[in-house]
């Protein structure tokens, strides 16, 4: 019988050879077990195998202006129109830029300037995008997601340091901030803000998520630190800010500012 080879990366390894001496009295399923056990090895030794066997695309930068930095497997490269972006790459924008990225279904994650993105969760099943989950680390995304949900779960969803933004909405912008308190919530220096255009987004701070907020589209609100969602309100006049870098809500009138711990 020929010898099995596998060739990786214009590696040719003799598998029969290099495991005769291992198996020559082995009985047959042992002899199985060596081989596996040597390929699985001899996958894992070279270099940049692991990274090229389990890279998944998320999508790709179709729209960029400016400069950016994509890190991907404790390397930076210069992004531009056409490069791919895999699961786990985080997308950083500088200063007067901004990038695009288009999923499999034709959905768009738009970044502003200064906006760092991670792509942490990506499911496709049958060629259908079923799930995609994205870190928002700083600056602000503006999502127009073509299929909002599936199965009667929501498609996609942002996580930032501190909130967690689940979409049933097509259309809408998440920004995330610190560093600096608003008026009324003194102590408070992170907040996220999401602005709906179109659909429903359902918004929660990651550490109290049984506090919901529905966003519905022409409303907004904000999640300042620690603090549940504020009730949604109309763009510009309700719970959240309608451009970056927000301008903060103060409390109902007749309340003292809040001081909030970080």
């Amino acid at each position: 019988m020929a010898h099995t080879r596998i060739l990786l990366r214009g590696w040719a390894f003799n598998l029969r050879s290099a495991v005769n001496s291992m198996t020559i009295r082995a009985p047959k399923a042992e002899r199985v077990g060596v081989v596996l056990v040597f390929v699985v090895s001899a996958v894992g030794w070279m270099p940049g195998f692991r990274a090229i066997a389990w890279a998944q695309q998320v999508g790709s930068i179709t729209q960029f202006s400016g400069s950016a930095q994509l890190h991907r497997a404790g390397a930076v490269q210069n992004p531009a129109v056409g490069t791919v972006v895999d699961l786990h790459d985080q997308l950083s924008t500088l200063a007067n830029s901004s990038a695009t990225v288009t999923l499999a279904d034709k959905s768009t994650l738009s970044l502003s300037q200064m906006t760092t993105l991670t792509f942490d969760e990506n499911v496709i099943s049958g060629g259908t995008r079923q799930r995609t989950l994205v870190g928002l680390l700083s600056g602000a995304v503006s999502s127009v997601i073509t299929t909002a949900m599936s199965g009667g779960n929501p498609t996609f969803q942002i996580n930032t340091p501190n909130a967690q933004v689940g979409v049933r909405g097509t259309n809408f912008v998440t920004t995330y901030s610190e560093g600096k308190a608003r008026p009324g919530y003194e102590g408070c220096q992170r907040y996220t803000d999401v602005i709906v255009h179109e659909g429903t987004v359902v918004v929660t701070n990651r550490s109290k998520p049984g506090q919901v907020v529905d966003v519905a589209g022409g409303f907004e609100t904000t999640v300042p630190c620690l603090l549940p969602p504020l009730i949604a309100g109309p763009i510009g006049l309700g719970g959240g800010s309608s451009s970056p870098p927000a301008a903060g809500v103060p409390p109902p009138s007749g309340h003292a500012p809040i001081v909030i711990k970080q």
